[in-house]
């Protein structure tokens, strides 16, 4: 019996136009990334009933939603159609800005088991949120979480008429080579990063009803970016800005070739914290500072994503 290897499982998605409802003949979007946990959520209960024999009496099933994570590493091209479902927008002549107009996903897992297949399959997913990372002379980590709404059964043969994109081959953009500029404005001067991290969030809630098993929908929240800045301390200008609570801004060039390169703008952010932090010996005084994103009017939003920059 051949078991299912990680390596040989393929991970792919097709944006839906009814939530929860493949498409028919869908073209599914192969996916690269690095690990998940996407899984079925089983809610149960366990009725607390006595009859004196001390024996747990039922364990009801009452429900069940579509959870988990995906692990990526970022490059150019891969994530457009997440990343515009994470902002609940389009993207408009290269430009996305975050909206309000809700994309559901249904996601299929592939495994291989030699003589046969077995297909996984998760429907009405929404992009829940996301958190860049950059870390000093590695690769760029984006990390997917998300909702569903449910399940199909595991099935050993794909969707009649479905059909499977190759994923990209754009390369794995880094910190070292592919930042092609990260500024703070607002400072006399921009500060040297040590690390930094981008949490995008759409606050997606449940919405259950009586009579359902899964979910009846899912709401949109707050869309939040919040993140965090590690900051090697060379001057005060930074710490000052903290302090004084004034507005900040962020500017992120990144990319590995002209006209494959992303533009992240975050107009108008606040320092929430942060102070010059001595570590101990042979090591440089940082200063990490956590940051809040709010409504830029120049951008029309909280955050900016321009594709294709030269």
């Amino acid at each position: 019996m051949t078991v299912a290897d990680g390596s040989q499982t393929r991970l792919a998605y097709v944006l839906e136009t009814t939530p929860g409802i493949i498409p028919a003949t869908p073209e599914w979007q192969t996916l690269r990334y690095v690990s998940e946990t996407l899984a079925l959520n089983k809610q149960t209960d366990i009725p607390d009933e006595i009859t004196g024999s001390r024996d747990v009496t039922d364990i009801v099933d009452v429900g069940r939603s579509v959870g988990g994570g995906i692990n990526t590493l970022l490059s150019y091209g891969t994530f457009d159609d997440l990343l515009a479902g994470l902002f609940c927008n389009d993207w408009d002549n290269d430009v996305l800005i975050n909206g309000r107009a809700a994309k559901t996903f249904a996601f299929e897992k592939t495994f291989d088991l030699g003589a046969s297949k077995a297909y996984d399959r998760y429907l009405g997913v929404r992009m829940n949120s996301l958190e860049l990372g950059f870390q000093a002379r590695q690769s760029v980590t984006a990390n997917w979480s998300v909702m569903g709404l449910d399940v199909a059964d595991p099935d050993a043969a794909i969707v009649a008429g479905a059909t499977y994109l190759p994923a990209t081959t754009t390369p794995v953009l880094n910190t070292a080579l592919n930042i092609g500029s990260l500024i703070i404005g607002g400072v006399a001067a921009s500060p040297k990063l040590q690390s930094a991290s981008i949490t995008i969030n759409n606050n997606i809630y449940q919405n259950d009803i009586l009579g359902s098993y899964a979910p009846d929908s899912h709401g949109l929240g707050r869309f939040e970016v919040s993140g965090s800045v590690t900051a090697l301390f060379a001057n005060v200008d930074l710490y000052r800005a903290i302090i004084d609570h004034g507005d900040l801004s962020i500017a992120l060039n990144i990319g590995a070739a002209a006209n494959s390169k992303y533009t992240l703008t975050l107009e108008k952010i606040k320092g929430m914290n942060g102070n010059p932090q001595v570590a101990g010996n042979n090591r440089a005084v940082l200063l990490t500072m956590p940051f809040q994103a709010k409504y830029g009017p120049g951008i029309g939003g909280s955050m900016k994503i321009q594709r294709n920059v030269a």
